[in-house]
Order: structure tokens, then C-alpha cells, then sequence
């Protein structure tokens, strides 16, 4: 067993979702052409901060969280 073990903190979980966060816009083309998958994946780290207590919109960018929005908003 490690002896390097931390406990885990809002701050540390916020920029681990933020880091998988950035990691799929660097990825990805500026404009990708699937916006079900992307908003999917924003969802999903959506729902993780929510659980771990960390407003989605401080992890987030605008247009993400519009795309979240427009696509909860659809019949």
C-alpha cells in the first residue's frame, strides 16, 4: 500500500475534471460536427462536479454549457 495517499478535495477533484475538460478542446476541431457527443461528454463532467459539490459553469465554457442547455431544452 502507497504511503502517498491525500485526501481529496473539491479544488483537487475541480481541476482534475477541468484538466479531462481541456484536454477534449485541444483535441477536437474548433468547430466539431458532432454536438451530441460533445455535449454528452459535458454532461458527463457536468454530473461528476455536481456530485463532488463544484459548480459546473466554473468548470465550463459558455458555448458548452449553452450547447447543454439548448439540448435539455429539446423535445
Amino acid at each position: 500500500m502507497s504511503n502517498n495517499l491525500k485526501p481529496w478535495f473539491r479544488e483537487d477533484i475541480a481541476r482534475a475534471i477541468m484538466s479531462i475538460y481541456f484536454s477534449s478542446l485541444v483535441s477536437r476541431p474548433r468547430k466539431q460536427t458532432n454536438d451530441e457527443y460533445r455535449a454528452g461528454f459535458a454532461a458527463a463532467l457536468s454530473s461528476l462536479a455536481i456530485v463532488m459539490g463544484i459548480n459546473p459553469e466554473s468548470i465550463l465554457q459558455g458555448e458548452d454549457i449553452q450547447l447543454l442547455r439548448d439540448v435539455s431544452n429539446r423535445p
